[in-house]
């Protein structure tokens, strides 16, 4: 039986706590958005945008693999729903976009994250696959991590086993020698098993298990118990 190799981390509640994070990027790009398109900024009241992120999801369910898109087009649409011209929604979307994205990636780690990722990296090949946009440059860790797989790199979100593929693939590994650490139970912890990966549920922020799937067989409620617990994969 071979030794672990691989070690594969979902991004988003895993690494770091999103829901504040998303929240303050939303209101960073509305408050550009009112700043300098002070016009535009009636078309993206929360219900009209809720309105054409569901239209376009029922047009295109495939948006779901593509966030960013999905947020691009939701804006542009507004905008061109509230009387602007293509091109000019097009271009105010894209640019509040960056605005948007730029705070969607100044996380704050949960404790332990960076230092436990850094011991993990001696040791281990680390690799990161998230549904999610998050950027490991601009959030200063892609140094750790051999590649960073998502929903929108793959054109398949997880718990499809696509991106768990690619990331034997990019590490040359086989499914035994991986683990993926993810807070999601079925797109991380079940589909990781699905593919023949072991799994650690990283329980973070104390959520239930859902009773139709099965327990799973390691958890954690804080980042600092991994560098204990990997050692148990290589038996």
């Amino acid at each position: 039986m071979s030794m672990l190799k691989l070690i594969t981390f979902d991004l988003d509640n895993t690494l770091w706590p999103v829901d504040e994070v998303i929240r303050h990027a939303e209101k960073t790009c509305s408050d550009w958005i009112a700043a300098n398109h002070p016009d535009a900024a009636a078309a993206l009241s929360a219900e009209r945008v809720r309105a054409v992120r569901t239209a376009l999801l029922k047009e295109k369910p495939e948006y779901l693999d593509n966030l960013t898109a999905l947020r691009q087009d939701a804006m542009s649409r507004a905008f061109t729903e509230h009387g602007f011209q293509q091109k000019q929604a097009r271009r105010i979307a894209m640019d509040a976009f960056k605005v948007f994205h730029e705070a969607r990636n100044q996380v704050s780690f949960f404790p332990g994250a960076r230092e436990v990722l850094e011991q993990l990296a001696d040791s281990y090949t680390l690799g990161a696959l998230t549904n999610g946009n998050a950027d490991l440059k601009m959030i200063g860790i892609a140094d750790l991590f051999a590649f960073h797989h998502s929903a929108e790199t793959i054109g398949k979100r997880k718990p499809a086993p696509d991106m768990f593929a690619a990331a034997l693939s990019s590490a040359g590994v086989h499914a035994h020698q991986a683990v993926h650490v993810g807070d999601h139970p079925l797109e991380d912890v079940h589909a990781a098993r699905e593919h023949g990966m072991h799994s650690v549920w990283a329980n973070l922020i104390n959520l239930p298990w859902p009773v139709e799937l099965d327990q799973p067989r390691h958890h954690i409620h804080n980042l600092h118990e991994l560098p204990d617990l990997v050692p148990l994969f290589d038996d």
